[in-house]
């Protein structure tokens, strides 16, 4: 049986780690009050940063820099080394973000973010969710770009495969099913269902480990975790 961690905070979401395999801690995101939280063990728990907003989803980058995605604010915050997140991204082409949900870093560093608003912004009716990469440009620049633009309903989790650093697999929860980005050598995306569920709401979340299997937590009244 899994270890139980009582979180502290609200609406408690996204568990990550460290890129360290030396740390054992594990941090969570509680979007009820905006912080991000450290569990070490002995579940000693410390309040990393507050974004002020609502964040759903953070991760660390290859320097130890936690990245977040904030609906409230719709935008992606990075925290610096006082603890205070500053705006990264909040549009693309002038056009602001519904609201960033989750996201991840790939091997050499992209961020990948997926943008769906709060939940019924995006419905099966109008999916009208994104998936954008932020990548390092030659002149050491940032290149914000869509992978998915205004075609998804609800995308909420999202995972780099450690198996293959050219897929993507995002959870497109209204949807009810798990697509699957794969980078071509033109370096666009092909986007393809690679699992459909059946029955109650859909994915939330998303993880993939370094053999390649996929975790999901599956949002519906049975809290069920997929492998």
């Amino acid at each position: 049986m899994g270890e139980v961690i009582r979180c502290r905070g609200t609406k408690i979401c996204s568990p990550f780690v460290s890129r360290d395999p030396l740390n054992p801690a594990i941090y969570y995101v509680s979007a009820g009050t905006a912080e991000i939280f450290e569990c070490k063990p002995q579940e000693s728990h410390t309040s990393l940063a507050f974004s002020g907003g609502e964040p759903y989803g953070a991760q660390f980058d290859q320097y130890g820099r936690i990245h977040i995605a904030d609906c409230a604010h719709a935008a992606v915050l990075r925290v610096d080394d006082a603890g205070q997140p500053g705006v990264m991204v909040k549009a693309y082409e002038e056009r602001a973000f519904r609201g960033p949900n989750s996201i991840a870093f790939g091997a050499d560093g992209t961020i990948y973010f997926t943008d769906s608003g709060p939940m019924g912004e995006t419905t099966l009716e109008k999916p009208r969710g994104s998936i954008f990469s932020i990548c390092t440009s030659p002149s050491g620049g940032q290149i914000l770009r869509p992978l998915a633009l205004e075609c998804l309903a609800h995308p909420s989790g999202i995972t780099a495969s450690p198996a293959d650093p050219k897929i993507l697999f995002v959870a497109e929860m209204m949807q009810n099913r798990i697509v699957r980005l794969c980078q071509r050598p033109s370096n666009t995306y092909h986007l393809n269902v690679f699992y459909q569920f059946a029955g109650g709401l859909g994915p939330s979340c998303i993880a993939c480990d370094g053999h390649g299997k996929l975790y999901v937590g599956h949002y519906d009244f049975a809290g069920r975790c997929y492998r």
